[in-house]
């Protein structure tokens, strides 16, 4: 919604694809300016056209103030969506809804090549909380959508960020190396389960 880890850049940036991109929930803009700065990073030889909508009206209007995005507006899911895009990324948007599959769906019918979510990797519900723009109500986490979900959908699977707060193995890992346990920070590439937030992505 506001913004999301930068752990998940290397990860995400390389997964764009095509000529167009739908920024879903795109908070503070700051991923329209990392695929405008960045695009060689998904082999791209120019940077793509990017598009977004968030919920949160002052985000819209930080969004357009930074001159990034070809057209940004405000919309809240779930809601029709016009048109359709290359790559259509959703990065830590679905657990601020409640009817997450209806918004997977509805994403889905506007992408044209692929399809990226990335949300918490367990269980992380919270309410509304105040941003650098005020008191965002839609902050708030109303779901959890595990990684069954995605499987079951045809989507392939990596984790990010050391690591899932609920388990054993990394709960182990941080308490015996402590800052140490940073040197799992890759595992979670190769063993998604392990990872803080989930990263799932489709072609079509």
């Amino acid at each position: 919604m506001s913004s999301s880890p930068s752990y998940l850049d290397p990860i995400v940036l390389p997964l764009i694809v095509g000529e167009t991109v739908l920024d879903v929930g795109c908070g503070y803009g700051r991923w329209c300016h990392l695929i405008q700065s960045n695009f060689w990073e998904a082999g791209a030889s120019q940077p793509p056209t990017v598009d977004g909508f968030d919920a949160f009206q002052p985000n819209v209007d930080f969004c357009r103030s930074g001159n990034c995005y070809r057209s940004v507006w405000q919309q809240e899911l779930p809601s029709p969506l016009e048109g359709s895009w290359d790559t259509v990324l959703a990065c830590e948007v679905i657990e601020h809804v409640s009817s997450f599959e209806e918004v997977v769906e509805l994403l889905e019918g506007v992408a044209a090549r692929r399809i990226i979510f990335t949300t918490p990797n367990w269980p992380f519900f919270r309410d509304g909380h105040g941003t650098m723009l005020g008191f965002n109500e839609f902050e708030a986490h109303r779901s959890y959508v595990p990684r069954e979900f995605f499987k079951l959908r045809g989507y392939q699977l990596r984790g990010a960020g050391w690591g899932r707060p609920t388990s054993r193995f990394v709960k182990a890992t941080k308490k015996r190396l402590g800052a140490r346990a940073f040197l799992f920070s890759g595992l979670p590439r190769v063993f998604p389960s392990l990872g803080e937030c989930l990263v799932a992505f489709r072609d079509f």
